[in-house]
């Protein structure tokens, strides 16, 4: 009862933490997979209400967790976890010697199962995560060698391949199907269609003239805005010293 108090004061979905006008706990399909996926999560990427891909993510994987931090090296959980003797630890991150997910190079020298870091939060925030984070600059990186194309049409990504939380599992568990490692089948792609969903949410709202204390006025199409100058010269991931 008092949950339930508390849920209609804040006008907040408890579950997946959006307003209650935006939430998405009716279009979740929970799944178990053979791997887990550990979040780990940016504070403000915490605090955000409205697309949030990495907490609706969470809840569709069964297999999975969130941890909150900046800097993971003393956070006691996260050492649980990549300490944990079941799994095989791999972090999903760009770098100069990665592990193409496009290939069988992981299936082929997998020992136990397989656990897979995602950082999530914006690229800069995400870059200062890593340096921080002693502990994760010598786990193997995985990757995509593909230039697929972020749906995220609400927010600019600096150059393709840069995808979402969500994006990256979906390609992660397309990719391990197809090597055999998991075997999800097509119940993945309600990762996309929660997805798919926010993100149209977000633009309708955005362009409702009734809601204009929810964004000043609507998203421009991805092909309309402009290329920040900043990317051109940003060093936009995080290099180990001997990368």
């Amino acid at each position: 009862m008092m949950i339930e108090e508390e849920s209609l004061k804040l006008n907040l979905c408890l579950n997946c933490r959006r307003r209650l006008l935006t939430c998405v706990c009716h279009l979740l399909k929970p799944f178990q997979t053979h791997s887990r996926f550990i979040i780990l999560m940016h504070p403000m990427e915490f605090k955000k209400e409205k697309v949030g891909t990495g907490r609706f993510t969470h809840l569709i994987l069964k297999n999975s967790e969130i941890i909150v931090d900046i800097g993971f090296d003393n956070n006691k959980r996260f050492q649980e976890v990549l300490n944990d003797s079941t799994y095989e630890s791999f972090l999903l991150y760009p770098g100069d010697k990665t592990i193409d997910l496009g290939s069988d190079d992981l299936k082929n020298n997998l020992i136990k199962k397989a656990q897979f870091i995602v950082i999530d939060g914006t690229w800069p925030c995400a870059k200062k995560m890593m340096k921080l984070t002693t502990s994760l600059h010598h786990i193997p990186r995985v990757s995509f060698n593909n230039q697929r194309i972020s749906e995220f049409e609400v927010k600019h990504q600096p150059m393709p391949g840069c995808l979402s939380t969500v994006e990256s599992i979906h390609q992660v568990l397309l990719d391990l199907n197809r090597m055999g490692v998991e075997s999800s089948h097509s119940v993945q792609e309600n990762l996309m269609d929660v997805f798919r969903y926010t993100v149209k949410q977000q633009m309708n709202l955005a362009a409702d003239p009734l809601r204009q204390g929810y964004r000043k006025k609507a998203f421009s199409a991805p092909q309309q805005r402009k290329i920040s100058k900043k990317w051109e010269s940003r060093l936009l991931f995080f290099k180990n010293s001997d990368e």
